[in-house]
């Protein structure tokens, strides 16, 4: 098992040592891949406790290209795609590998994972079931344990418009999700805590504001062009007592997913849109 983190931008790489802190803050007890963004380029191992970790940072932006990265370097059998916000519980690794050995057919399983602040209402799994279009998209890619091979045979990686610091503020893992449910990996949820995650700040959402909604639209048309906006009005109607304190209403929420539908698909961010206004 390999633990590949997604790390937040930091000046850790500036230092004459490399900062490899968060093995402990994250209680890792197995190899590690870290992807750090800096404003530097370089590469650092360390050898902690029989395990090894490899720092790569980068003066990349944005979370896709982050995880990509992180995916790239690991070589583990089994991959944990990590955020260095998240901390392990003890044994992790067993309890993966053993998820795995009762679920042999698997090519990824979604664990639990507890939440430290705003939950964004996360979904808990109960019983191990497995996963297809319509039921595959309310989970994060912290909670996902995948095979390695079948992820480079594909060969399958985060989109690079999705996600904090870039184009469109997230969806990312949904994306994510979907690519690998297009190349016939079997996917299932697994009613295992396997860490604790802080969500205290969250790194992109602020509030149901008009970019949120601009967000939504296009995440749905990159989900798919010819469903997009059935797609937003499902969402729409499924969350509108929770979108009821953005003030814009129905009709205003709607056409702002729409516009982010016509931004898509003129690779328009929000801020590019809302300029030409």
């Amino acid at each position: 098992v390999t633990a590949a983190v997604d790390e937040v931008v930091t000046d850790s790489a500036s230092k004459e040592m490399p900062d490899f802190s968060k093995l402990q803050e994250m209680n890792i007890q197995t190899d590690a891949v870290f992807a750090n963004q800096s404003d530097t380029d370089r590469t650092d191992i360390r050898n902690d406790g029989g395990f090894t970790a490899l720092m790569i940072t980068t003066s990349t932006r944005g979370v896709g290209i982050n995880r990509n990265i992180a995916l790239e370097h690991a070589s583990g059998e089994i991959l944990l795609i990590a955020d260095d916000d998240m901390r392990y519980i003890d044994g992790y690794e067993n309890a993966v590998i053993e998820a795995f050995r009762q679920l042999p057919q698997a090519d990824a399983l979604i664990f639990n994972i507890d939440t430290v602040g705003n939950s964004m209402g996360r979904r808990m799994n109960g019983d191990i079931r497995r996963l297809h279009f319509f039921n595959a998209f309310n989970y994060g890619a912290a909670r996902i344990a995948v095979r390695r091979e079948r992820l480079t045979a594909a060969p399958i990686w985060f989109s690079l418009d999705f996600g904090g610091g870039a184009k469109y503020s997230a969806g990312e893992d949904s994306l994510f999700i979907r690519d690998m449910l297009r190349c016939g990996m079997k996917i299932f949820t697994f009613p295992k805590t396997i860490a604790t995650v802080d969500q205290s700040d969250s790194s992109w959402f602020k509030g149901y504001n008009e970019k949120y909604f601009y967000d939504k639209g296009a995440f749905f048309c990159a989900m798919s062009r010819r469903l997009a906006q059935p797609l937003c009005l499902q969402d729409l109607l499924r969350h509108r007592n929770m979108y009821a304190s953005s003030g814009f209403g129905i009709k205003g929420i709607y056409s702002h997913m729409r516009n982010g539908i016509k931004g898509y698909r003129s690779g328009m961010s929000y801020s590019d849109f809302t300029a030409g206004r």
